[in-house]
């Protein structure tokens, strides 16, 4: 089965699409590459044909156009996997997602229940069937919203961004198996700006770019580091918030015990298997979330006061849940006035990102990867002592992940970052220290 666009024209802020020509491959695995805000994402929504999108020429899905079926036709044609998890689920827990996206495609129960054995096996998500969604990590819900879309079956599979909250072994055995569904004649399309992991699984690589689709050597995926150095270095041995005796728990499960632990200055990375739990940790340290034991920053005990959120921020993984007004420029300028270089820095990150001309625009009709921009620039127009990132990289082309990191390296001469990210590669050689979570216990790599 396989996807053919004709002349395809779509308009967004003036025309993203303009007469597009090309074919996915059939029965292949197909990575898609390009500049956030490039229209990845709205390319394979329409592809999808689930949301109310506008637009001319043709699209068709094993030579059929989708156009005018019923979404109960086109949901056993095309399976899509959101950029943001949260946006596909309806049910409170996984199992009730997967009873109810089965039932409605009218199969028989012993169909259903076979399929949903056999996703729940392939995604490896049997230990959290029955927790409330909401509970769980940023990669957690990824993976239960891969379950969902091969519990479908689908015979297209169009995947956005899947593996950006995914922890690294994760990402690799999510790839080998999506190659195995390959292998069993799926059409299979990923949208990625990582292109590690890829090379020897993947049939094709394409770049989306000024509205054209083109294919890339695939000799391209050989090239991408596996490995990346973190630098430990003594600027980052000057102990700065510290752990007394804590526990942090999350539905009865005990995540962390640090009994006697200290992050320092300078840039920290901090990694860890999905749900083993980085967020609730760096939720916890904002008092956001609750734990036994004491923080202290510095001299001073944290406590839940507003003045706490004056020294150290949590930038979130899911930007859209920062966001306290409804345009770019009025995100950016929300909160205490400010200075006429830090305007002028911001400005200049919004050229250089192509921003300008979004300003006045919703922040709910960016992509992802710009909503994460204008989160990041004003995460870091802040003054403050220390900065919590977590996923700060998500959606991200290279050339964005470059701009920030350089930004934070800068900021890290007077200022404390502890960056939760399953994406390496941006801090290779910028991160000062590199703590793993695991088991419950925060270790530092290296040493």
């Amino acid at each position: 089965m396989g996807i053919e666009l004709r002349k395809l024209r779509f308009q967004r802020d003036g025309p993203l699409f303009d007469g597009l020509d090309f074919e996915f491959a059939t029965g292949a695995m197909t990575v898609l590459t390009g500049d956030s805000g490039s229209g990845k994402s709205t390319l394979l929504n329409l592809i999808a044909g689930f949301a109310p999108l506008t637009y001319e020429g043709t699209i068709l899905v094993d030579g059929q156009d989708n156009r005018n079926a019923s979404m109960q036709t086109r949901a056993s044609r095309v399976g899509m996997l959101f950029q943001n998890p949260d946006q596909q689920f309806t049910m409170r827990t996984l199992r009730g997602e997967l009873n109810f996206a089965l039932e409605n495609l009218d199969l028989p129960a012993d169909v259903m229940a076979k399929q949903i054995w056999q996703a729940v096996v392939l995604g490896e998500t049997d230990a959290f069937l029955d927790r409330d969604l909401q509970t769980l990590s940023g990669g957690e819900k990824q993976r239960a919203a891969l379950t969902v879309l091969l519990a479908m079956d689908a015979p297209v599979l169009l995947l956005d961004e899947p593996f950006a909250s995914i922890d690294p072994a994760s990402r690799q055995q999510l790839i080998t198996k999506l190659g195995k569904l390959r292998d069993a004649g799926k059409t299979i399309v990923i949208a990625d700006h990582d292109l590690s992991d890829y090379a020897g699984v993947a049939d094709e690589l394409v770049s989306l770019e000024k509205g054209q689709l083109t294919r890339l050597p695939l000799t391209t995926l050989t090239t991408i580091p596996t490995s990346f150095h973190l630098t430990q270095s003594d600027a980052a041995t000057t102990p700065l918030l510290h752990l007394d005796q804590v526990v942090c728990a999350q539905n009865r499960r005990i995540l962390i015990r640090a009994a006697d632990w200290h992050f320092n200055t300078g840039i920290t990375t901090l990694t860890g298997a999905n749900g083993s739990g980085k967020s609730t940790l760096l939720r916890a340290m904002v008092q956001l979330h609750p734990y036994q034991g004491r923080m202290f920053l510095g001299e001073r005990r944290l406590r839940r006061r507003q003045r706490l959120f004056q020294t150290m921020t949590l930038a979130v993984q899911d930007a859209t849940k920062q966001f306290v007004t409804l345009t770019p420029a009025d995100e950016l300028k929300f909160g205490a006035p400010l200075t006429a270089e830090v305007r002028e820095r911001q400005q200049a990150a919004l050229d250089y990102l192509g921003l300008t001309e979004k300003q006045s625009g919703s922040l709910y009709h960016l992509s992802d990867g710009q909503k994460k921009m204008i989160q990041l620039i004003a995460m870091l127009s802040l003054d403050r002592s220390f900065l919590l990132l977590d996923e700060p990289f998500s959606g991200l082309d290279e050339r964005a992940c470059a701009f920030f990191t350089a930004w934070i390296k800068e900021k890290a001469a007077e200022e404390a970052f502890l960056i939760v990210t399953h994406r390496l590669a941006p801090l290779a050689g910028v991160s000062q220290q590199h703590v793993q979570l695991a088991d419950q216990h925060l270790a530092v790599l290296g040493e």
